[in-house]
């Protein structure tokens, strides 16, 4: 088997096996040095079935067809940004509909697609669902707000007023003093 076969047969396992959403869309240069078209060429599996569709049959439609409108405008702008800056975009966190209605975050990055010669001819972008890392992270927020409020908002009174030059004390201000620090870790994992 020569090598651009067995390249060919990589990718294709590659886009059928990921469970990132990866498309590759094609862009025309027009006379007044814009971009027009941005129809998929290419979509991974994960990409196409968010849609009910499959690598083939997602095969030339466009954001527009596949998005609500505003989430579709803001793919385009993005495209564009990326060809005319001739930049990637990396890491951008997005709110994705999908066909079914499953609202997801995700993470994209997007960067253009360029000939060996220098031409743009589109764009690639990859989306990694991040919706149950965004539901921890909230979640972190959450306690760390719950055990500012609920735990040691109650504590610092109670060991200054009461507490403070006894044994009883000591203990306290030991929990204490644990759980700020528990808390600025926490701050600093979340950021």
């Amino acid at each position: 088997m020569g090598r651009s076969m067995q390249e060919v047969l990589i990718f294709d396992a590659f886009m059928r096996n990921t469970s990132d959403s990866i498309v590759i869309k094609e862009y025309f240069a027009t006379e007044r040095g814009g971009f027009t078209g941005g129809k998929i060429i290419c979509a991974s599996e994960a990409k196409a079935g968010h849609y009910g569709l499959n690598m083939d049959t997602i095969r030339g439609r466009t954001d527009f067809d596949l998005m609500p409108p505003e989430q579709a405008a803001k793919a385009f702008q993005d495209d564009i940004w990326v060809m005319e800056h001739r930049k990637p975009i990396e890491d951008q966190r997005e709110t994705i509909t999908h066909k079914n209605g499953e609202i997801v975050k995700v993470s994209v990055t997007k960067f253009p697609w360029i000939l060996t010669g220098g031409e743009i001819i589109g764009v690639m972008c990859i989306a990694r669902n991040i919706t149950i890392r965004e539901k921890a992270k909230q979640q972190a927020r959450d306690l760390i707000q719950f055990m500012m409020q609920e735990v040691l908002k109650p504590l610092l009174p109670m060991y200054h007023n009461e507490l403070k030059y006894s044994e009883s004390g000591k203990v306290l201000k030991t929990v204490i003093f644990r759980v700020i620090r528990k808390l600025r870790e926490g701050k600093s994992l979340k950021s």
